[in-house]
């Protein structure tokens, strides 16, 4: 006995539900920018509770955007692509 999958899967279903790649190329960067934004008040709450200054927040800001460029840079590069493709004649 087999059983017959939906199509499109589910998980399929809500990426096509983001838009094009230009869409969701955009709404990364948003929700990178607000990721970004969130750890940023979470350092600045614990630097100001033990006494780190500012610009030592700020320093260790840039290695949390490296590691977010890291972690979604293959999912970055899939919509860049997908838009190279788009764009092609």
């Amino acid at each position: 006995m087999s059983i017959q999958l939906p199509l499109p899967a589910r998980w399929a279903h809500q990426l096509q539900s983001l838009g094009g790649p230009a869409d969701r190329l955009g709404m990364l960067g948003r929700d990178l920018d607000d990721a970004k934004a969130r750890i940023r008040d979470i350092l600045d709450e614990v630097a100001a509770k033990y006494g780190v200054p500012a610009h030592d927040v700020t320093f260790a800001m840039r290695s949390v955007d490296d590691a977010l460029g890291d972690l979604f840079y293959d999912v970055r590069s899939g919509y860049e692509h997908e838009l190279e493709i788009e764009s092609e004649p």
